[in-house]
């Protein structure tokens, strides 16, 4: 682990708050302040571009309302995180509901 990058003790705090561990996230997080080591700022890209393919990227961090559209990109992500939440908690239903389909639809030959 670089001492003086903040991404490597990020990682692992996220790693052990995912896991519930949150005496080990605040120990990683206490060295990153006892090192002073600063967690740099996130930005994600958009492409704002239109139908006819052009591109128009758009970078931002989290709170950023600089775009004239920030509003329906918030709700777009949080659409978006809503729909990636609903598929891996419904994954194996979903991949059995498929598999029946496929497994019913098979006609069989003469």
């Amino acid at each position: 682990m670089e001492p003086t990058e903040s991404g490597s003790y990020v990682l692992l705090s996220n790693l052990y708050a995912e896991k519930g561990d949150w005496d080990m996230m605040a120990k990683i997080r206490r060295q990153m302040r006892d090192r002073g080591v600063r967690k740099e700022v996130g930005y994600s890209w958009l492409d704002n571009g239109d139908a006819d393919g052009s591109l128009y990227l758009h970078g931002f961090s989290s709170g950023d309302k600089s775009h004239c559209r920030s509003e329906e990109i918030c709700r777009m992500a949080k659409f978006l995180g809503l729909e990636m939440k609903f598929l891996r908690e419904n994954m194996s239903e979903i991949d059995s509901v498929k598999q029946n389909s496929e497994t019913h639809s098979q006609v069989p030959h003469d």
